[in-house]
């Protein structure tokens, strides 16, 4: 689950659009994507085809935490695209995702939405038919020029919605977000430990930090999926990356019930068990963890990316981040791009929604997105944090990229998945199931859903 997507994206160039069909000028479709049945991209956007239709309402639904993205770019492109009025509507993870289907069903449904890869959202808008595939315009902008296949996978989808991770491509993000361990300065300095930049130097600093009597990990676990984060860092050591996101795209006789998977959930029970993430954590939200870390409570903090503008702040530069790397040196983690930008498949308004993508894509914006807290994927090279641990975390994520090392979130398995994996994480870390058992329970959850995707394929005709 990613509480807040901070997300990643492509490098695009600023040329013409050129659609087929529906009397769209500069027809071509012999470029076209599998299953576009209306307007098809086979070249980047022009201000003069956006023009074309002269007053123009582009219908934007997004999540919350894209609030500050959204206020720097929609001025940006309705200064670009005068004829174009963009009308933004957010609403908080939660309530977007419980109602992005529904919103995008209606007769008068937003032109750009977010959603949320996996089963859960992306899944049932691609099912129903209510988002465009973007082969051809990724074509048209070379999105996979920029992206490594595993990342671009967390977008793609069969056109029935069955099978996530092959298929066409139905969304992208221009930034990129992930779960690393934040660490507080001051205390890693009286405690004599350097910042740990591989696996063992994190652990050996955190028996170091019980040692000294202070309490190695703030975690607040009160919403049941922080700590399977934690389980998800630690199953990045000995698990591939193919293999997780296998599983998690329901590739046929993937598991989840593994060796390493298992010795992950063991190591993070045996932290609990000898008190390393303190007392009382499953009473504690995330963001009041988050809090208590800023006030000092706690070495080391494991959690999302997003975290590091608001603890720049309220601990005075006193935080530095790190994403320990494993014995090949590569980078793991869970992780991935941000929530997808989709483009409805009832659009009116295809070329002023592709020029919205262009520029939120463009490496012109992505210092904005910096600047707004974001690890933006453009603009390599070029973009500058306004503080250290922004830039600790920008600079590893790029590495994590290039380590094609974005393990996704377990609970896209399934649609129920984020609940099984909650309720077994609680029960792993108080003992109340083993390292085996958690391991099976994700697993048995997994081939329960999977059992239904068949019958549901069977009964409707669609993918096996």
């Amino acid at each position: 689950m990613k509480k807040l997507h901070w997300t990643g994206a492509a490098v695009l160039a600023l040329t013409g659009l050129l659609v087929s069909g529906c009397g769209v000028p500069g027809a071509g479709g012999s470029t076209a994507s599998a299953g576009v049945t209306g307007p098809r991209v086979t070249q980047p956007v022009t201000v003069q085809e956006v023009a074309k239709p002269g007053p123009t309402t582009l219908r934007v639904l997004a999540d919350s935490g894209e609030d500050a993205t959204l206020k720097a770019l929609v001025p940006m492109y309705e200064k670009k695209y005068p004829n174009v009025n963009v009308e933004v509507v957010t609403k908080g993870f939660d309530d977007l995702m419980k109602t992005v289907v529904n919103s995008m069903s209606g007769t008068d449904a937003p032109d750009l939405v977010q959603g949320n890869q996996g089963y859960g959202t992306d899944g049932p808008l691609v099912k129903a038919g209510l988002i465009r595939p973007l082969d051809d315009v990724m074509r048209a902008y070379g999105w996979e020029n920029t992206f490594t296949d595993g990342a671009l996978k967390q977008y793609r989808w069969t056109p029935d919605g069955a099978v996530f991770g092959s298929g066409s491509l139905y969304g992208i993000s221009p930034a990129t977000e992930y779960v690393g361990v934040f660490y507080n300065t001051d205390k890693l300095a009286k405690l004599g430990i350097k910042p740990p930049t591989t696996y063992a130097e994190f652990t050996d600093a955190l028996a170091r930090a019980k040692a000294a009597g202070q309490q190695p990990i703030m975690l607040g676990n009160s919403e049941k999926y922080p700590a399977s984060q934690v389980i998800g860092l630690v199953q990045a050591q000995n698990v591939a990356s193919r293999d997780i996101r296998s599983w998690i795209s329901g590739v046929p006789g993937a598991t989840i019930a593994d060796k390493g998977t298992e010795a992950a959930a063991g190591t993070v029970q045996g932290w609990a068990k000898r008190g390393w993430f303190g007392n009382g954590y499953d009473g504690i939200s995330s963001d009041d963890a988050v809090a208590k870390f800023s006030h000092g409570q706690g070495v080391f903090l494991v959690a999302g990316s997003w975290n590091a503008p608001a603890l720049q702040q309220s601990m005075n530069g006193h935080v530095g981040f790190t994403l320990p790397t494993r014995p090949d040196g590569t980078r793991a983690t869970v992780g991935s791009l941000g929530l997808g930008w989709h483009v409805s498949s009832k659009t009116q308004h295809l070329p002023a929604a592709v020029a919205f993508l262009d520029m939120l894509m463009s490496d012109r914006f992505a210092q904005t997105l910096a600047d707004v807290g974001r690890t933006p994927v453009t603009g390599q090279g070029t973009v500058k944090a306004d503080s250290k641990v922004v830039d600790q975390v920008n600079g590893i994520g790029l590495k994590l990229l290039a380590d094609d090392g974005q393990n996704f979130y377990l609970d896209w398995a399934s649609t129920t998945m984020l609940d099984t994996i909650g309720s077994k994480t609680q029960d792993l870390l108080a003992g109340r199931t083993s390292p085996r058992g958690f391991a099976e329970g994700l697993q048995n959850n997994w081939l329960a859903f999977q059992k239904q995707q068949r019958q549901d394929a069977a009964a409707t005709g669609g993918t096996p």
